[in-house]
């Protein structure tokens, strides 16, 4: 589920809110220090000069980007933690393009060991790949630079392996570290027999989700979705043609909420769906959500009572989710209480 490879402090945030907020202070503050460093550092160069000047601008930029980390969510994911990356890579690059003698400049590229973690964090693979690769590329030609300015032999290529070792090996540790474990999180969160969300990975989703709803265009609404006489399919059937069933279902309402949302079997035959963005589309899909189900050749076909409700984003986001997940059950029994095979809309 998960594995679609999300960045991972964006991908449900680390299923903590709190974290991510911890996690964007600190690179803020991490930035705009080291943009002051850097100020402070040219106070007494000659303010006309080429590096001086690329200095003040790439200092400018990191007290900015500081700056834009600690009060926005805009480098957290998408364009903008891509673009980030670009920055600190390139800044770095710069910041250790102006370090004289160029062996020293060489060590000074341990410092993508730093910005590797946000890499790692923040973007994809293929990001974390392009970014070893470069900061390997960048030591390479720092090392074949103090080789030619006419350093030691053995002396710089012992600093190119110390710095690349620093580089590529916490970087790789920490990337198999998490992958382990993201992959055990997304099985404690995942219904063994659906492969949508269980209860567990419902609230770990959904309570994210309310507390990044943006105002009053965004809207989060949550569905309960329960099969109307489950009982007497397994009954009739028997238990694997009632979990053909489940499979069934839950296939078919996640491919109806697709990236808007995602689904949980919240119960033995209760599902619940949580559906984020503007209002008008959360309005349609849920409206449309499908209460009748062809369970094919081998199982029988079943309907489904559906409720669906407003979340309040107003609240925080654990107690707007509980208490949509609460309203919306209600409905739902309204909506099985007046026959079945129906919605009941509560937006």
């Amino acid at each position: 589920m998960a594995a679609a490879r999300r960045s991972r402090l964006a991908t449900a945030r680390l299923h903590e809110p709190h974290l991510e907020a911890v996690s964007r202070r600190t690179i803020g503050f991490a930035a705009m220090n080291f943009g002051v460093v850097g100020i402070v550092t040219r106070f007494y160069q000659d303010p006309t000069d080429a590096v001086a000047i690329a200095v003040w601008v790439l200092a400018g930029f990191a007290v900015l980007s500081g700056v834009i980390w600690m009060t926005t969510r805009f480098f957290v994911d998408g364009v903008g933690a891509r673009l980030f990356g670009l920055f600190a890579d390139l800044g770095t690059l710069g910041v250790v393009f102006t370090i004289t003698p160029r062996v020293d400049a060489l060590f000074g590229c341990a410092l993508y060991a730093v910005t590797g973690a946000f890499f790692m964090f923040f973007l994809s693979r293929a990001w974390l790949v392009a970014h070893i690769a470069f900061a390997t590329t960048a030591t390479i030609g720092f090392t074949v630079w103090a080789l030619v300015d006419g350093e030691g032999v053995a002396y710089t290529l012992a600093r190119t392996i110390i710095v690349l070792l620093v580089v590529i090996g916490p970087t790789l540790t920490m990337e198999l570290a998490w992958s382990t474990f993201r992959r055990r999180s997304d099985l404690a969160a995942t219904d063994s027999l659906t492969g949508v969300h269980n209860l567990r990975g419902m609230w770990q989703e959904a309570i994210p989700m309310i507390e990044r709803v943006a105002g009053a265009e965004t809207s989060v609404a949550f569905a309960v979705a329960d099969i109307d006489g489950f009982k007497k399919v397994n009954d009739a059937h028997g238990h694997d043609i009632g979990d053909e069933v489940l499979v069934r279902v839950a296939h078919e309402l996640s491919e109806h909420v697709g990236t808007a949302g995602f689904v949980a079997r919240s119960g033995g035959e209760e599902f619940t769906l949580v559906v984020s963005g503007p209002a008008e589309t959360v309005r349609e899909i849920a409206a449309t959500i499908p209460t009748e189900f062809d369970g094919g050749a081998a199982a029988p076909s079943v309907t489904m009572s559906i409720g669906v409700v407003a979340a309040h984003p107003a609240r925080s986001g654990r107690e707007a989710a509980r208490d949509a997940r609460r309203r919306a059950d209600h409905t739902m029994y309204e909506a099985k209480q007046s026959g079945g095979n129906q919605i009941r809309l509560a937006l």
